[in-house]
């Protein structure tokens, strides 16, 4: 094994950083590298107990943060550009200043463990793995909060990796991720100390076999991923029993450039394309689930209709409430004999409402609507509009209205059920309080519309998908997604996700899918921990790294006292 290089020095903090970046990086990249966070803090966790001076550690550990927060989210550029620069700078550094906390916690926690006891060792892996779950929730609440993209994220194309999301949300996953990546740290610690103890005794270096023995600690970190393992194939054996096709789902995908939908040369044209993306919805079948703008509308054929077609937030340039408008859906709806769950803008007191609207076939739009409730400061409103001038600097001259009613939509399907549908809007599914809501009074799927067009064709638009497996695996609800152009289908209560692929196989295309929703009808359905207790693991985590840092102050005491 080579010698380490002294922590001061900057080799040290290449080899810590470097690794850790990358890792950071790639694991929410749409490359199936959802491993490389089970790894990537590890060489951080490793350097922060090597005890490096707090000066080097803390800037050049922030700078690297915001190099990786910058690199998985370049895709911001494309907001409002070029303002979306701005937001690219600004907006990860502030999201690099967490990591950062966190780094900053492990170099006070971690140097001189090995002179510690064991209980000792394991009560710090666990404060740090806690303090990671609850500067997660601090990022999702602070100044509105953006909790975009956290470690159980990463983890979306791994279903048995959220089961742990049924029992503590988001939390859960994050936990074991941090706890097993310093379990590996120690791991990796007692390697090299037991190397250094046989060069010093015996003048050779351990063998591979000798240095094989699993110290306390790495079963520790090993203990959350066997859990949820078993958890997984527990829940998985139950839902085979009792989950079934809920309803069936077409989605409507504009790809409509956003920055220019609004342009009231392109309305016409747009309303065409909207229009024969659902009639051909209407004619899709699970044969031939997929109709690609270009394409002929599919004929008329033995199978019904969807229960439902969705289209994505604000589909159209036009507000609700405009005759014209409300006519053309009522007759749309009619022609395809389907109810339509549509995104669009109503116009309300000082600005408008961005929600989803039910238009059926027999009555046309309906009076209850759900509205977005956790808006987008700089993106949908203003803040502090009416004290500063920033609305010459941010293009937005009207703002959104909050909505306030956070009951699910009673959507009547095609057999007669009724079905509750918990309705949110855009970033609202990176919000896991909004979805438990929603479930927690009866919603028997979740129902998301969006504009991923913003974020380009890149990682943006997986990365949001993300957030639907997690909310769908915390509620153990079912998942109807649908964006203008990026990720739409459904995802499983497990948090599998089933898109709508072209025939390149691409989510990225103009058309419309057809999908099976799948889930525990409500009579047989028990709502998650979750659902029912929320973020205790969070206040647990936060109670355990505030009892090691005060365990640890008081015996710094104890031997100054003795000393």
């Amino acid at each position: 094994m080579l010698p380490l290089p002294p922590a001061d020095s900057r080799r040290a903090a290449l080899l810590a950083l470097a690794p850790t970046t990358a890792a950071l990086v790639v694991a929410t990249l749409p490359v199936g590298a959802y491993w490389a966070a089970w790894v990537g803090l590890m060489p951080l966790a490793l350097w922060a107990g090597a005890a490096p001076s707090w000066k080097r550690f803390a800037w050049t550990t922030f700078v690297a943060m915001w190099v990786a927060q910058m690199a998985s989210m370049v895709w911001l550029r494309h907001v409002y550009p070029p303002l979306g620069y701005l937001g690219l700078t600004l907006l990860t550094a502030y999201f690099a200043l967490f990591p950062t906390l966190w780094a900053l916690a492990a170099r006070r926690l971690l140097p001189g463990e090995s002179a510690r006891g064991t209980a000792s060792r394991m009560l710090d892996m666990l404060a740090l793995a806690g303090l990671w779950v609850a500067l997660e929730w601090l990022k999702g609440r602070l100044f509105t909060g953006c909790p975009w993209m956290p470690l159980a994220a990463t983890q979306w194309q791994v279903t048995p990796m959220l089961s742990l999301c049924a029992y503590a949300g988001p939390a859960g996953p994050g936990f074991a991720i941090v706890l097993f990546n310093l379990g590996l740290a120690r791991y990796a610690r007692r390697l090299t100390e037991r190397n250094e103890e046989s060069v010093s005794r015996t003048g050779m270096p351990i063998t591979p076999w000798s240095g094989m023995r699993v110290c306390v600690e790495f079963y520790l970190g090993l203990a959350p991923i066997l859990l949820s393992l078993f958890l997984f194939l527990r829940e998985a054996t139950s839902r085979r029993a009792t989950d079934e096709v809920l309803f069936t789902a077409a989605a409507v995908q504009t790809d409509f450039d956003p920055n220019a939908k609004w342009n009231p040369n392109d309305a016409a044209k747009n309303a065409r394309v909207v229009r024969d993306a659902t009639r051909a919805a209407a004619r899709l079948t699970p044969r031939n689930p997929v109709w690609e703008d270009g394409a002929a509308i599919p004929a008329k054929g033995d199978t019904p209709p969807p229960d439902l077609i969705v289209w994505p937030e604000a589909a159209l340039p036009f507000r609700l409430g405009r005759p014209d408008y409300d006519e053309f859906l009522a007759t749309l709806a009619g022609e395809v004999d389907t109810t339509l769950l549509v995104g669009a803008v109503k116009a309300g007191d000082k600005g408008y409402y961005n929600g989803i609207f039910q238009v059926t076939p027999d009555s046309g739009v309906q009076p209850e609507f759900y509205a977005k409730r956790h808006l987008v400061p700089f993106g949908e409103y203003v803040p502090f509009a009416d004290i500063l001038p920033l609305r010459k600097v941010v293009p937005i001259q009207e703002d959104s209205l909050r909505g306030a009613n956070d009951e699910p939509l009673a959507v009547t399907l095609r057999d007669g059920r009724t079905l509750r549908l918990g309705g949110l809007v855009c970033y609202e599914d990176i919000f896991p309080e909004l979805a438990r809501d929603m479930a927690a009074r009866g919603a028997d799927a979740l129902l998301v519309v969006t504009n991923d067009a913003w974020y380009g064709r890149e990682a943006g638009a997986y990365q949001h998908a993300a957030a639907c497996a997690v909310l769908a695996a915390s509620t153990g609800l079912p998942v109807v997604r649908c964006g203008n152009a990026g990720w739409s289908g459904a995802m499983s209560p497990l948090g599998r996700g089933e898109p709508v692929l072209n025939a390149a196989g691409s989510i990225y295309f103009r058309g419309a899918g057809r999908f099976e929703v799948r889930g525990t009808p409500a009579e047989s359905r028990k709502p998650t921990p979750y659902v029912v207790y929320g973020d205790r693991l969070v206040a647990v985590g936060a109670a355990l790294f505030a009892f090691a840092l005060l365990r640890r102050r008081l015996t710094n005491r104890r031997q100054e006292a003795a000393s």
